[in-house]
């Protein structure tokens, strides 16, 4: 079976190539943008397909070379801090790889069968009542992020019931794990205190942690992917999350205390969002009846995104 990974050298994209190829799947490809870095390490390199994905020409020529089984479409501008400063970008892209990859797969190869990622940042904003949030939970999407993660979301579903294409949607919480830009604030906080016991920074500078999230190991979420291509219902649409909800402040906490240094914690206006969710947790009933369950604690996680940073 031949898998096409696109984002592979991304960081939810990586753990899927490791977990693919340990999984036994030995034909697999990954799409990159600029220099493919970790998975380098892991694939051929007449595996690793430099490709620009908003490149309509450029999708079919892959498709048609490679003609994959199964498709992961991971690829996507995260700017979720950044989404406002950077909207106009962030929409023109995620929108433009959208349709070149939907068309391409009508086009080319309409029998692969695709996984497409979307994002719990749909969902937005959640009255009472309304936690945690199944998928059917409206959407109140608060960022141009999510407002992308969302039209590609139901470009998706559009492509699948109007061209009965076999794609499965997933909405994935909060994932975190080594390798994941210092941009998102686990692993914000975790390089800064790796920074701070070098000496190369005095403090921790953080944004508003009163919010609460679902947090997910990334080895954990990459496995949902496979699980749901195994099993998952062509058209349908799944969270993967752990049901929990956990404040930023202890998760805060949680990693200064795995500290080797005292950490003073400052806060800084300039992290701060114009809004940001308040809560955001998962209702994951609908993927653990295929057999998911989240298997590494959140402890374990926050230790190995610290070590990763310790080491750079």
């Amino acid at each position: 079976m031949k898998i096409l990974v696109t984002g592979a050298s991304g960081f939810a994209g990586s753990h899927l190539i490791e977990a693919l190829l340990a999984k036994g799947h030995s034909d697999v490809y990954g799409t990159a943008f600029g220099k493919p870095d970790f998975i380098a390490s892991l694939l051929q390199e007449d595996h690793i397909i430099n490709v620009n994905l908003t490149d309509k020409t450029a999708v079919r020529t892959v498709l048609e070379n490679i003609k994959p089984d199964w498709i992961f479409h991971l690829a996507s501008f995260a700017f979720v801090g950044e989404s406002f400063q950077k909207g106009e970008e962030l929409l023109i892209n995620n929108l433009g790889l959208q349709f070149s990859i939907l068309e391409g797969l009508r086009e080319i190869v309409p029998q692969a069968k695709t996984l497409i990622i979307g994002s719990a940042e749909e969902y937005g904003l959640s009255e009472d009542g309304e936690l945690p949030m199944s998928e059917s939970h409206p959407f109140r999407p608060i960022n141009p992020y999510s407002v992308s993660k969302l039209a590609q979301d139901m470009l998706a579903y559009a492509y699948a019931v109007s061209y009965k294409l076999n794609i499965i949607r997933v909405r994935p919480f909060n994932h975190i794990g080594e390798r994941q830009s210092p941009e998102f604030a686990v692993s914000a906080f975790a390089k800064q205190i790796a920074m701070i016991e070098k000496g190369k920074q005095a403090e921790l500078h953080v944004g508003d942690l009163s919010g609460i999230r679902d947090f997910t190991d990334v080895k954990d979420m990459v496995h949902a992917y496979i699980l749901l291509m195994e099993k998952g219902n062509g058209g349908d649409v799944y969270n993967v999350g752990t049901g929990v909800g956990i404040s930023m402040t202890e998760v805060l906490q949680k990693l200064v205390g795995m500290s080797k240094a005292v950490v003073k914690v400052v806060k800084d206006e300039s992290r701060l969002r114009p809004l940001d969710i308040k809560e955001i947790v998962a209702d994951n009933r609908k993927i653990r009846e295929l057999g998911w369950n989240p298997t590494i604690p959140l402890e374990h996680t926050l230790q190995r995104v610290l070590e990763y940073w310790r080491n750079i």
